[in-house]
């Protein structure tokens, strides 16, 4: 592959349904979108069976759809959809071109033990030993893939976007809240664990004296013993007036949500990258998110307040600074309005991948594991002549 324009066509595999509403199907999703767009190929697949601890059915679905693609197909396996079953990666990892698409490493995913989590880690490890390369969604995860004995050298990054018409290109700048009405607060997410907003729930139920209305908007079908936790939670503090928990709605549901909102709020105890923060500063909202995991890149960013993960305390002090002095939180908008035209489009995250998989599907590209490196360097350095 000697030039982007000769890109082969890509098959994306992700399991289940491929247009379930999380940030990871989005990204598949919007960049296969944007791939098309441009004259390049390229198709999503979804696969039956659990995930990502797979079962039989699971097994069986990929090693099939693998069998069935022609000889250096160009495949980019989801991470949730190939870390548990490395055998079936290293049945054709030969065969194929098999580039993994890596959002965060399973094992670390919140509520794991620690046997769950020696299983994700060693079962994962191998499978990313097979495939031809890794492209991850973030820095931070690129950086994190070390510890999975990935070499530097086997891994692109190519971030998330948003679409254009969101961000400063559009010209359209968001509507002055009133001052007169209650401060939206908004937080996107499906209801999980690993979002926190319990922790959220807990930090509002604390400024009962000021004047705010929150939503929470996402599915609470993926976990719906916690999404019944924080619908429990509500009620249990009387706040069933001034929380709505929507459950999942569709694209200009989500985007309407954003217009009406005058702070977005994300208490997510870790994420590998963190997608809604940037669609929510591109459509000019100030954002105030943890710092978990690869969250920690916007601390700093004009009109992003962060918060030490977990820390409910902290959340609910910081809130509080917005709420009770509005100039703060005004100070924080007019800040996100100008970011607006620093986020990444999908247009350039689908370049990103497009060079990602040029560069990482040449097999001359000489790479070394890490531990092999660090054993030889010392040998290096003593046969060096001075």
């Amino acid at each position: 592959m000697a030039a982007s324009d000769e890109l082969p066509p890509l098959t994306f595999v992700v399991p289940g349904e491929p247009d379930q509403n999380t940030g990871g199907y989005r990204y598949v999703g919007r960049l296969v979108t944007t791939l098309n767009a441009g004259g390049k190929r390229a198709r999503v697949v979804g696969v039956a069976g659990r995930f990502p601890r797979p079962d039989e059915e699971a097994l069986s679905a990929v090693d099939e759809l693998l069998v069935s693609m022609a000889d250096q197909s160009c495949v980019i396996l989801d991470g949730l959809a190939m870390g548990g079953m490395p055998e079936v990666i290293e049945r054709h990892a030969d065969r194929l071109v098999l580039l993994s698409l890596v959002h965060h490493p399973l094992a670390d995913e919140t509520g794991l033990t620690p046997e769950q989590q020696r299983w994700f880690f060693e079962r994962e490890s191998r499978a990313l030993a097979a495939v031809r390369g890794i492209i991850a969604t973030s820095h931070y995860t690129a950086e994190r893939l070390t510890d999975f004995g990935v070499s530097a050298g086997r891994v692109r990054v190519a971030c998330p976007g948003v679409d254009a018409t969101t961000s400063n290109a559009s010209g359209a700048v968001p509507s002055q809240p009133s001052g007169s009405a209650p401060t939206e607060l908004l937080c996107v997410a499906h209801l999980s664990p690993r979002k926190a907003q319990l922790h959220l729930i807990e930090a509002l139920s604390g400024l009962s004296g000021l004047s705010w209305h929150c939503t929470l908007l996402g599915s609470d079908q993926r976990d719906p013993a916690y999404a019944q936790e924080v619908k429990q939670a509500v009620a249990d503090r009387g706040l069933e007036a001034r929380i709505a928990v929507t459950g999942e709605v569709d694209g200009p549901g989500v985007a309407q949500a954003y217009r009406n909102a005058d702070l977005f709020v994300f208490p997510s105890l870790y994420e590998g990258y963190g997608m809604v923060v940037d669609e929510a500063l591109a459509a000019g909202l100030p954002v105030l998110t943890s710092d978990g995991g690869a969250l920690a890149r916007v601390a700093g960013t004009p009109g992003v307040c962060t918060y030490p993960v977990g820390d409910i305390e902290a959340l609910t002090n910081t809130l509080r600074g917005l709420l009770a002095k509005p100039g703060n939180l005004t100070d924080l908008r007019e800040a996100a309005v100008g970011a607006r035209s620093t986020i990444q489009t999908w247009r350039q995250t689908a370049e990103a991948f497009t060079a990602a998989v040029t560069a990482l599907s040449n097999r001359d590209t000489t790479v070394f594991a890490v531990d092999w490196l660090s054993l030889r360097e010392p040998a290096d350095h003593r046969a060096r002549s001075s």
